[in-house]
């Protein structure tokens, strides 16, 4: 299961929807804690670490890894989903998609979200 998951997930990150440019600045650093939105509203924490890689708190706890695609992060989850992290007007968003979704098409969802620290080891409050 795993291996089928490293090679999806390498095909994926090898057919982006659009061209990146290599010389492209990040717009915004993705490392830290997070506060995300499920499809239902359910919020959820994303910790997003130096080395690339990527745990949530939903459900049991998902894992992946992050990569940036121009000035946006994508983080692919063993799951299936991948959330797109931006900026638009000054705010942080995330666009989510579920599995078998187009990813160059509409999002599943797409909600604000909030970067609560950049430390990637820290802990939610009230946890």
């Amino acid at each position: 299961m795993r291996a089928r998951f490293g090679a999806a997930v390498l095909f994926a990150m090898l057919l982006p929807c659009a061209a990146v440019a290599a010389d492209a600045k990040p717009a915004f650093d993705p490392v830290g804690l997070w506060r995300f939105h499920h499809t239902d509203g359910t919020p959820f924490h994303a910790w997003l670490k130096p080395d690339q890689s990527a745990a949530t708190d939903w459900a049991d706890g998902e894992r992946g890894i992050w990569r940036w695609e121009g000035g946006r992060v994508r983080v692919y989850y063993t799951d299936g989903w991948d959330d797109v992290l931006y900026t638009r007007d000054g705010a942080y968003r995330k666009s989510g998609y579920a599995p078998d979704t187009d990813r160059c098409g509409p999002a599943s969802n797409d909600t604000d979200v909030e970067k609560l620290s950049g430390d990637p080891t820290a802990k939610p409050l009230g946890r």
